[in-house]
This record gives C-alpha cells, structure tokens and sequence, in this order.
C-alpha cells in the first residue's frame, strides 16, 4: 500500500510538472505570435487544462513567464519583434523606459547641435531657453494714442538679443524659411524701390495672400524700426473695406515680410490704356475718399496716395502701402510720397495740414486718370498743377470739375476734408456707374 502510495504521488506530480511546461510553452508562442496584447491571466484562466492546476501557483513571479523577466532555459526572442510591441503592460522596465514630456519652446528656433570648444561659448538650446524665460518685446506702436512702453524685461531682453537679434522681433534662425514653410510662391506681382511683392499661396488654408518682402537686408535697429512703421500704421488703422487687409509679418534673414490681402490689380494707366468713364472715377474717389476719412479720424495720415497705391479688389476700392504714413500731429517723421503728387506746402517743408496733404494727392490722382497720361515730376505742367491752373476736361461734368478743382487748392485750407468730401452730393447721382473691372 505504501508503494502503491508512492508511485501514485510520483505521478501526480508528473502530471503536474507536464501541465506547467505545456502551459508555459504554449504562452510564451502566443505571446510572440499574438499582435495584440492579451492578458496573461486571462489566458490561463480560460484554457481548458487550468481547471486541474493551483491558480496560485500559475500566478506566481516563478511561473509567470513576460519578455521581461525570460529564463535563460527559454529560446531567445526573433530580433525582428520590437520590445515595444511585446504585450506587457504593466511591466516595471516599460515604465522606465517612457520618454519624459518634451517642453515645447513658445517660439520655434531652431535649436541645432553645434560643438565648439572656445571660452565663452553659449550653445543655441541655452540661448533659445533664454529666449523662451524673456518673451519677446511688446513693442510700442507710435500710431495707437496712449500706448504703453513699459517692457519689464528690458534689462535681461538685451543679453539675448546679443546672441539672437532677430528672435526678438520674431525672426528665425540660419535654415528654417518661414516664407518658404507656410507659402507656396506663386510669382512676383510687384516691385519697388524698396521692397517686392509676390502672389503667394498659403499652405495651411489654402488661400492666395500678398507677401511683402524688402529688398534689403535691415541689419541696423534703426533701419528694422523704420521697415516695421507701415506694418504699425496698418495695424493701428485696423480693419476697413476700403483699406488693403494686414495679416502679419515677420524678420526672416534679416528682411521683413508682410502678409497682406490679395488684390487685382491697381489703377494705374499701365493698367489700362483705355479712357475710364466719369461715373467709374466718381466711385474711385468716394471709396478713397471713405478710407481718407477713416484713417483721419484715427489720426493718421497716408501721404503716399497715388494709383499705384489703390488697389481693386471684386470691385471695390482699397487704399494700400502705408510706408510714408504719419501721424495727423507731426509728431513722427514725415517721409514724402511720389513728388508727381504732393502739394507745394508739403514740398516747402509746411506740415500743418497735413489730413490736406491726402486730398491733393487723391485729386491729382484722380485728374491723370482722367487724363489718360502720367503726371510730370517737374516743368511748367507739374508747376501749373500746384498754383491750382487746371484746364478744361470735355466730356465731364461742370460738377465733377468743381470739385476736382477744389481738391488741388494750393492753399490747403480751402480744400474740403475727408469727411466733406465724402459726403458729396455728387455720389449721391443716381446714374452713377457702380461697375469696376
């Protein structure tokens, strides 16, 4: 009885012993071809055979058989699985093995590797966390009336200019485009004597934008300062329907870019050789004259309008390029537009009316056009112009050159405002054409 007792426990434990390598076996190769990750306990729980085992005993560190804790009698693991995909989940190794949260700079620099064994080297990661603890400077705009010039980083902004000048001012660093990231160039659609502007598509939203670029590298704080002036006036003036849309701008290879509202075309005689009717000029210059008004209240002037600098967009007017604007004041430099346009008060250096400077410059503008022909820049022509002697224009209305008349006052005062202008009988004509192409 004694041996029958004995053979019966040796194969008990057999049996036992038979039933673990199988289950091992058997969940070791499910684990390696499996794609997803399967609980283990569940498996053993599951199967057939594990009625007859100690749950237990399964369960156990001993038994219980990852790819995290393999047995060197087990086979190695194909080097084509990744250690990743492997279903652990729970694993303590994975856990260590997880990537600290990346700190995302609010300002994309570039931060390449560079080594450099000189004293006093300052690596870019250093200088773009600097970057990121100072923000950039707010920057105060001359054309917005009580704006704040309190920056309450000076003192520690300026140590991170030394390294990275056009981060400051929201530029990017030696080979990351920003121009060339978020547009597509399309094709140059104008140029001049310090900047060009191209028809760019926007990759994000698909949608056209005119891009301004200058044509000169602003290496100098002064000169940078002087370039951002027509992008602060555009800013401050705010939206309009009859004033060209600012979107941005930013310093990129030390140039700045602005990206503007697309338009058609100018008015320009290049434009169109053909005679443009009364009516059509009629609207031209109430448009302008709504978008004169509205900067002037604000207390900005233009002094740069010329038909080169109003645009058409699906129709309607808009009045661009605020490169020479000034405050209605005096109170900023004054930077002369196209002489063929300016009065003789602004020429002699007289800028006490200078909301009147605008009125001349859209009347001449408006008289070449209905001339047919470019304004001179000098010579008996361009002095008759500014002492007020106009000659007759068949064809138009005795109305229409009255205050065409009135507009090219040489004495400022007399010439009507914005506001008056505006407010005009004459647009009020019901067979005024509405119709621009």
């Amino acid at each position: 009885m004694k041996t029958k007792r004995r053979s019966s426990g040796r194969k008990e434990t057999t049996t036992r012993m038979k039933k673990k390598g199988s289950l091992a076996t058997h969940l070791f190769n499910n684990n390696n071809n499996s794609s997803s990750n399967c609980n283990c306990n569940s498996f053993l729980l599951d199967d057939d055979t594990s009625s007859d085992v100690n749950p237990d005993f399964i369960l156990s560190q001993d038994f219980f058989c990852t790819p995290d804790y393999i047995t060197p009698e087990l086979p190695p693991l194909p080097l084509t699985l990744k250690m990743e995909e492997l279903p652990c989940p729970k694993s303590p190794q994975k856990t260590q093995r997880q990537q600290a949260p990346v700190l995302e700079m609010e300002h994309n620099l570039p931060l390449q590797p560079h080594i450099n064994n000189k004293q006093g080297y300052v690596s870019q990661s250093a200088v773009a966390l600097r970057c990121r603890v100072t923000p950039p400077p707010c920057m105060r705009n001359p054309y917005i009336k009580d704006a704040s010039d309190c920056d309450p980083f000076g003192d520690r902004r300026s140590k991170c200019a030394v390294f990275f000048p056009a981060a400051a001012l929201g530029g990017v660093g030696a080979g990351l485009s920003r121009y060339s990231t978020d547009f597509h160039q399309v094709e140059q659609i104008g140029t001049g004597n310090f900047s060009r502007v191209f028809k760019a598509l926007k990759r994000i939203d698909g949608c056209m934008y005119a891009v301004k670029c200058s044509t000169r590298k602003l290496y100098q704080e002064a000169e940078r300062q002087k370039a951002l002036m027509e992008v602060q006036a555009l800013a401050a003036v705010g939206y309009h329907e009859n004033i060209v849309g600012y979107n941005t701008c930013w310093f990129e290879n030390e140039q700045l870019y602005i990206q503007m509202e697309l338009c058609d075309h100018n008015i320009s005689i290049n434009h169109s050789s053909r005679l443009v009717p009364e009516g059509q000029v009629l609207e031209a210059m109430h448009q302008m004259a709504k978008a004169l008004q509205f900067i002037h209240e604000k207390g900005i002037v233009h002094l740069d309008v010329k038909p080169e600098n109003i645009y058409v967009k699906n129709g309607v007017y808009k009045l661009g390029d605020f490169g020479c604007a000034s405050l209605l004041d005096g109170s900023l430099p004054i930077d002369e537009g196209d002489a063929r346009y300016m009065p003789q008060e602004i020429l002699n250096d007289k800028y006490d009316h200078l909301d009147k400077v605008d009125i001349f410059s859209l009347g001449a503008t408006i008289y070449e056009i209905i001339r047919g022909s470019t304004l001179p820049d000098s010579g008996t022509y361009f002095q008759n112009l500014r002492e007020g002697k106009l000659p007759l224009l068949p064809g138009h209305s005795v109305q229409f050159q009255n205050i065409l008349k009135a507009m090219l006052d040489p004495d400022p005062v007399r010439r009507p405002s914005a506001k008056e202008l505006a407010g005009n009988s004459i647009f009020k004509r019901p067979n005024r054409s509405h119709k621009t192409k």
